[in-house]
């Protein structure tokens, strides 16, 4: 079976960068939400949102800067 896909060659290094800082500012959403008066489950899944929106943003760039 073949595929059409390039596979992810990014260092393990800049993904852990990623990686991590993904979860720092998931967990100063949770903080936030949860200041705010929010639920722990409303915080919970802002705090997913956030690292989602962050994690495969910071992939993106990665991915622009390996072509450029």
């Amino acid at each position: 079976m073949t595929t059409n896909h390039a596979a992810c060659t990014h260092p393990i290094r800049d993904l852990m960068i990623v990686a991590l800082s993904a979860a720092a500012v998931s967990l100063v959403a949770f903080i936030i939400i949860t200041r705010l008066g929010g639920a722990t489950l409303d915080g919970l899944k802002g705090a997913a949102a956030t690292f989602a929106a962050f994690a495969g943003g910071g992939v993106a760039v990665l991915g622009y800067l390996k072509r450029n």
